[in-house]
C-alpha cells in the first residue's frame, strides 16, 4: 500500500477513533445482556462461532485494474441476524451486532499485508454496522412506533428496514475503503461495475438469509433455515465460478494483447530492416529516415491524427523511399542534374514502393504515404497528379518534413541550408508544392522538433552561409559520396536480387559491429564481415595514434599479417596516409606506395589496393586498407561497399576508442596529466590504510590554490590560463619528493599527498613550493611574463583527522586562512603608513 499522506491519515484516525469508541460501547452493552433467552448472551455465543467460521468465505471488491480494494463476507448474514435479534425490544442493544462486525472485519482483513489497511477495514466494518443499525432502528420506529418489538409474524414489517440496513452498511464499508485507497495512492480508484453488482447481490442474499434465519428461530421451522443457508451458499459459489471465468477471460485477453504486440514488433523490425536496405542503396545521410520519423510523428500529434494514421507515420517515415530499390544506382548516386529520361526513371519509385507495400497489407495507411508523398498541393506532382485534400494527410506531412530535412543536409549537388533558409524555401513553396496548414504548423514548432533531434544524437544537419543551388539538381536525385575508381559497365543497372544480397550483408555488419565496446573485438568483427562483400587478400585497419600522430595497424587479417602488424605510417605518406589526410577513398593506385619497408617480393605480389577513411566529426581518424594479389583494380561498386562499411565501422570504432580512452583517463587530468579528484581520493584512501597498518605512521596533505587565477583567465584568456596551470603543476612537482603524489583537485586547486611526512617536513616543503611558484616567471604572450602566488594549507594524519574528508577539510580550511592573511598583508602594504596603523588600532 502507498505511504499514508495527511488526508488518508486523517481519515484513518477518524475511523479508528470512532470504531474504538463504538466497539467499547458495544462490549459494555453486550455484557449487560441477560444470559439466556433469544435476546441474551447464549445465542450470541452461537452467532460468534458461526461468524468466525463463515468469515473465511469472502467476496473481493476489485478495481478495474484487478486490484482488490475490500472484501465482503458471508458472515454478514449473521451480523444482520444479530441486528434483528438485539436491536429491538427486549434487548434494545447494538452491542452484539457491533461485536460480530469487529470479528468479521478482522478475519476478512487478514489478507491485507499493510497494517493500516487492516485497521481501517476493521474500523469501517464497526462504524458502518453501527450507523446502519441506527438507521434500521429509526426505520422500524417510523413504521411501528416508538416501542416497536419484532417477533413472530412481524416479518413483513422487518423486510424494508432490513434492506435499508444492508444498503447503508454496504455503501459505507465499500465506498469508505475505496476513498481511503484513493487518498493513500493519490489517484482516483475506479471500481469494477461487475464487482459492485456481484458484491451487492451477496449483500442482498445475506439480508434475505438473515430474515429467513430469524423466521426459522421464531417458529417457521427448518425449511426456512435450509433455504437461508442454500441462498448464501449458491450465491457465493456462483460468484466464485464467475470470478474464475473473469480470470480466464482476462488471461486470454492478456495473451492476445501480447501476441498482437509481438506481431507489431515483428512488423516494425521488418520495417527497420527495409529502411536499412534503402539506406545501403541510396547513399544519403544515415540519420535522414530517423529524423523524418521524429518530425512526422510530432506533427501527427499536433494535427491530432488517428491512431492508425499515427502508426502509419512511424512506418511510412522509414519506408517512404523504398521504391528506390528499383532505381538504377548510377541515377541515385549521380551528383549532377538528372536528364529528362533519368528523372522519368526516378519518378517510378513512389509507384514501385506503393506496389511493394500493397502486398504487405499493413493495417494502417503506410501505402498512401509511400505512393503519394511526391504529390503536390497544386496538382503538379507525381505519380497521379492529386491536389489539395485529395492527397492523404499523412502523405502531406511526410512531404513537408522530408523536404525540410533533405535541404538541411549537405548533398553533392548543393550545400545544406541553415534552418532559416530551409524554412524560407518551404514557406515559399507553401500553397504550390505543400499544404499551407502543415507548413505553417511545422514552421511554428520546428525548433522544438530540432531539440528532439539533438537528444537522439543524430545531428547530421549542417548550416551554410549561402544557399548553393547553382546546378539546380532535382530534389529526388539519389546522392552518393565522391569516390574514385573505375566505373562499372556503362548502363550501371543492378538487379534488385543482387542489391538485396548486398543489403543483408550490410545489415548484418551494421547489427554486429556495434555490439562490443572492446576495440580488438570490434576490428575483428569488421574484417570478418567485410570479406563477405569485398574481395581482398590482406585487410589492415589503421588507427591514428594521438600521441605519435602516426597511423598504426590495429588489426590485420589475411596474408603476411605478421609483417603488416608492424606498419606505422605518417599521415599524408603513401596511399593510406593520403586517404586519412584528405578523408577520401582511393583505389587502383600502385600498392607499392603503401608498402615501403616491406620485402620487395611481398610488395610486388600485391596488384590492387582500395583504402577508405574512418571519419568522425573532427575528420578521419583511421582507414580500412584492402590489398589484393589477383586483381589489378577495384570497381566503383567495391568502393561504395567499403565506404558503407567504413561509415558503420567508424561509429563503432570511435565508440570503442572513446571507451578505451575513458578507461585510461578516468583517473587522470588531461591538461596537467596529474591524477584527478577521483584518483586523489583513491590514492589517499590507500595511503591512509597503509599508515594504519604501519602503526599510524604520519602522513601530510597540502592543499594549494593559485592566487587571483581568475584575473589571468579574464585578462589573457582561458588557453593562456590552461598553459599557466600546466606550468604551475610542473613547478610544484619539482619541489616534491619522488614518493609524493600531486593531483589536480579542481580548477586551479592542487593537492599533494606526502607519505611519512611530519608537520615540520610538510611546512618546509610548502615554503619551498610557495617560493618556487612566486619566483617563477610564466610567459603569457610574446615578450610578456607574469608571476603568480599560491596559497597553501597543511593537514597531518592523525593529528588533524583520520579520514580523507577530515584531512581534506582541515587542509582546505588552513589554505583559506593562508589566502586571507596574504590578501590582508597585500592590502596593508598598499596603504599609506597612517592608514596601516589605523588598520590595527
Amino acid at each position: 500500500m502507498p505511504r499514508l499522506n495527511w488526508k488518508s491519515l486523517l481519515l484513518l484516525t477518524a475511523v479508528a477513533v470512532a470504531g474504538s469508541a463504538i466497539l467499547i460501547s458495544g462490549i459494555v452493552s453486550t455484557i449487560r445482556l441477560p444470559l439466556l433467552g433469544w435476546g441474551g448472551i447464549a445465542p450470541l455465543v452461537a452467532l460468534v462461532a458461526l461468524t468466525v467460521v463463515s468469515s473465511r468465505f469472502i467476496v473481493p471488491v476489485t478495481s478495474v485494474d484487478g486490484t482488490n480494494q475490500t472484501n465482503k463476507s458471508v458472515a454478514e448474514a449473521f451480523i444482520f441476524l444479530a441486528v434483528i435479534m438485539y436491536a429491538t425490544a427486549p434487548a434494545n442493544s447494538f452491542g452484539p451486532a457491533i461485536l460480530l462486525a469487529a470479528i468479521g472485519g478482522f478475519i476478512a482483513s487478514l489478507p491485507h499485508k499493510d497494517k493500516w489497511a487492516r485497521v481501517f477495514a476493521i474500523g469501517t466494518s464497526i462504524v458502518s454496522t453501527f450507523v446502519a443499525s441506527l438507521v434500521y432502528k429509526l426505520s422500524l420506529v417510523a413504521i411501528g412506533g416508538a416501542s416497536v418489538s419484532v417477533g413472530q409474524g412481524a416479518l413483513d414489517m422487518l423486510l424494508l428496514p432490513l434492506c435499508v440496513f444492508g444498503v447503508v452498511q454496504y455503501g459505507l464499508s465499500t465506498f469508505g475503503t475505496i476513498a481511503f485507497t484513493s487518498l493513500s495512492g493519490g489517484t482516483k480508484v475506479d471500481v469494477s461495475k461487475e464487482s459492485l453488482v456481484w458484491t451487492l447481490i451477496t449483500q442482498v442474499a445475506s439480508v434475505t438469509s438473515a430474515a429467513l434465519f430469524f423466521s426459522a428461530i421464531h417458529g417457521a421451522g427448518i425449511p426456512f433455515l435450509f433455504v437461508g443457508v442454500l441462498i448464501i451458499t449458491l450465491v457465493h459459489l456462483l460468484f466464485r465460478f464467475n470470478e474464475k471465468r473473469v480470470s480466464e477471460v482476462t488471461r486470454a485477453q492478456a495473451e492476445k494483447l501480447k501476441y498482437i504486440e509481438e506481431i507489431a514488433d515483428l512488423h516494425m523490425n521488418t520495417i527497420e530492416s527495409l529502411a536499412i536496405a534503402i539506406d545501403a542503396k541510396d547513399q544519403t545521410t544515415h540519420g535522414h529516415v530517423r529524423r523524418t520519423q521524429i518530425y512526422a510523428t510530432e506533427m501527427g500529434k499536433l494535427l491530432k491524427v488517428s491512431e492508425q494514421e499515427s502508426r502509419a507515420l512511424v512506418a511510412g517515415a522509414l519506408l517512404h523511399d523504398i521504391g528506390k530499390l528499383a532505381v538504377p544506382e548510377y541515377i541515385l548516386n549521380k551528383p549532377g542534374k538528372l536528364t529528362e529520361s533519368e528523372f522519368a526513371k526516378m519518378k517510378i519509385h513512389p509507384t514501385v514502393g506503393g506496389d511493394i507495400l500493397k502486398r504487405v497489407n499493413f493495417p494502417y495507411p503506410v501505402e498512401d504515404i509511400v505512393r503519394y508523398h511526391h504529390e503536390k498541393w497544386d496538382g503538379s506532382g507525381y505519380p497521379r497528379g492529386l491536389r489539395e485534400s485529395q492527397i492523404p494527410l499523412v502523405a502531406r506531412i511526410i512531404s513537408v518534413v522530408d523536404f525540410y530535412d533533405a535541404t538541411r543536409c549537405d548533398r553533392p549537388y548543393r550545400k545544406g541550408m541553415k534552418r532559416e533558409d530551409s524554412l524560407g524555401l518551404l514557406q515559399k513553396m507553401s500553397g504550390t508544392a505543400f499544404d499551407p496548414k502543415v507548413v505553417n504548423l511545422f514552421v511554428k514548432h520546428v525548433i522544438e522538433f530540432d531539440n528532439l533531434i539533438g537528444r537522439e544524437d543524430i545531428e547530421e544537419q549542417v548550416a551554410s552561409e549561402h544557399m548553393d543551388l547553382t546546378n539546380k539538381a532535382r530534389p529526388d536525385a539519389g546522392l552518393a559520396s565522391d569516390v574514385l575508381g573505375v566505373p562499372d559497365d556503362a548502363t550501371g543497372f543492378r538487379s534488385i536480387t543482387e542489391a538485396q544480397r548486398e543489403v543483408f550483408a550490410l545489415h548484418e555488419i551494421a547489427q554486429t559491429i556495434g555490439s562490443s565496446l572492446n576495440l580488438n573485438d570490434t576490428v575483428t568483427l569488421i574484417s570478418n564481415k567485410l570479406r563477405a562483400i569485398v574481395p581482398f587478400d590482406t585487410c589492415v585497419i589503421f588507427i591514428v595514434d594521438d600521441r605519435s600522430g602516426k597511423a598504426i595497424a590495429m588489426h590485420v587479417v589475411g596474408d603476411h599479417k605478421e609483417l603488416f602488424k608492424l606498419r606505422r605510417m605518417s599521415v599524408g605518406d603513401g596511399i593510406t596516409g593520403w586517404v586519412i589526410a584528405n578523408s577520401r577513398s582511393m583505389c587502383n593506385s600502385s600498392p607499392e606506395l603503401d608498402m615501403v619497408g616491406l620485402p620487395d617480393e611481398i610488395a610486388r605480389s600485391y596488384r590492387g589496393v582500395l583504402v577508405s577513411p574512418l571519419i568522425r566529426e573532427d575528420g578521419a581518424f583511421g582507414a580500412i586498407a584492402l590489398y589484393a594479389k589477383g586483381r589489378t583494380s577495384y570497381s566503383t561498386e567495391h568502393v561504395r561497399l567499403l565506404e558503407s562499411v567504413a561509415q558503420h565501422a567508424a561509429s563503432a570504432l570511435n565508440n570503442a576508442l572513446t571507451f578505451e580512452k575513458t578507461k585510461e583517463s578516468a583517473l587522470t587530468d588531461p591538461l596537467t596529466e596529474l591524477p584527478n579528484a577521483r584518483g586523489f581520493y583513491m590514492m589517499l584512501e590507500q595511503r591512509l590504510a597503509e599508515c594504519e597498518r604501519l602503526g599510524r605512521e604520519s602522513l601530510s596533505v597540502i592543499c594549494m590554490d593559485i592566487d587571483d587565477f581568475k584575473e589571468i583567465n579574464d585578462r589573457y584568456g582561458h588557453p593562456v590560463g590552461d598553459r599557466l596551470l600546466a606550468s604551475v603543476a610542473r613547478v610544484i612537482r619539482k619541489e616534491l619528493r619522488q614518493m609524493d603524489i600531486l593531483s589536480r583537485y579542481a580548477g586551479d586547486e592542487f593537492v599533494a599527498i606526502m607519505p611519512m611526512a611530519s608537520q615540520v617536513m610538510a611546512e618546509g616543503i610548502a615554503d619551498r613550493i610557495s617560493k618556487a611558484v612566486s619566483e617563477h616567471k610564466f610567459s603569457v604572450r610574446a615578450g610578456k611574463q607574469v608571476t603568480v602566488g599560491v596559497s597553501l594549507g597543511i593537514a597531518c594524519f592523525p593529528n588533524h583527522g583520520e579520514t580523507t574528508e577530515e584531512l581534506l577539510t582541515a587542509a582546505a580550511g588552513n589554505m583559506q586562512r593562508d589566502k586571507h592573511s596574504r590578501k590582508n598583508l597585500h592590502n596593508l602594504s598598499t596603504l599609506p603608513t597612517p592608514a596601516r596603523i589605523d588598520h590595527y588600532t
